[in-house]
């Protein structure tokens, strides 16, 4: 059955069987209008054809631009627009049955504003502790990794002499990541100087602790909390805040979002675009506050 054919049975049908109010009718409407042209962009055209990781990618993607409770709105309106093709056709499945309500709004990624990382990762002495903890923080930035990543990398994923660390993220899927020379000049002082030192159980591990043991997230967590104590730099920030900062001042530079997604290991773009709304929303910041005419009408 065509989308646009079911469509149109199910307007006549909130109009004159259920007859619901106009503005109920408009609203309803609106929202379907938005997910069938979703659907045509992805060259899907019959009712039959639409699967439950359609709908949800429907839904990630308008997560970025809309409020939590029109997207709930959004989700009230598939479910009734399914359910009724499906009860009156029966010979069509209803993908949005598992389709759930939003619990909470899809938060922005807190991330280190330039000043502040560099900072933090200019902060560290010469002791062994020190420069094991900037090469740890200098890779958690300079590559965008997940904290479970940083923990499981091997000394055979490292490739310094061609500036490039092979990741292994979600679903053991493997990506190339360009090293930064001074992430690369921290992580060769450790390894050089610091890890042989500390190295006793013949880990196949990059980073170890002084037991020679392999690092766990909750050790980075307290490592960076640490830093940040003692740098007076917000304590909110985290772990993760290294790769939402990593990909945040890629996209400053002009990265294409194609790239930044690759080098995160995203499966989906939907996932990377939450970044560029937080480019736009610290646009229209920078605007707000330094634009003459923004300036005038915020003080008339």
């Amino acid at each position: 059955m065509l989308i646009t054919e079911a469509l149109e049975d199910y307007i006549h049908y909130i109009k004159v069987v259920d007859q619901k109010s106009m503005t109920t009718i408009a609203s309803y409407e609106n929202d379907l209008y938005i997910y069938i042209d979703y659907l045509q962009k992805k060259q899907i055209d019959q009712m039959e054809n639409i699967t439950y990781a359609d709908i949800q990618d429907f839904l990630n993607e308008q997560a970025l631009t809309k409020k939590i409770s029109s997207i709930n709105h959004m989700i009230t309106v598939l479910h009734t627009f399914h359910q009724y093709i499906s009860f009156t056709y029966e010979h069509i499945p209803d993908p949005s049955q598992f389709v759930r309500s939003s619990k909470g709004a899809k938060r922005l990624p807190h991330y280190f504003n330039v000043h502040d990382i560099e900072k933090l990762l200019d902060s560290f002495g010469n002791s062994d502790q020190d420069i094991f903890e900037h090469a740890m923080l200098e890779i958690l930035y300079s590559c965008g990794l997940r904290v479970s990543e940083l923990c499981s990398i091997r000394g055979n994923q490292i490739h310094l002499d061609q500036g490039f660390l092979r990741c292994i993220g979600k679903g053991n899927k493997e990506r190339m990541i360009p090293v930064h020379p001074r992430a690369k000049k921290a992580l060769e002082e450790y390894l050089h100087l610091v890890r042989n030192k500390w190295e006793n159980k013949r880990s196949p591990y990059v980073f170890i602790n002084k037991r020679g043991n392999v690092l766990s997230r909750q050790y980075v967590h307290t490592v960076i909390k640490r830093n940040l104590q003692r740098n007076h730099l917000d304590e909110s920030l985290s772990a993760h805040s290294f790769r939402h900062s990593f990909a945040s001042h890629l996209l400053d530079g002009g990265a294409d979002l194609r790239v930044v997604q690759e080098l995160l290991g995203h499966s989906d773009i939907t996932t990377t675009q939450i970044y560029t709304h937080v480019q736009t929303k610290r646009l229209k910041q920078a605007y707000n506050s330094f634009h003459p005419h923004a300036k005038k009408e915020g003080g008339s």
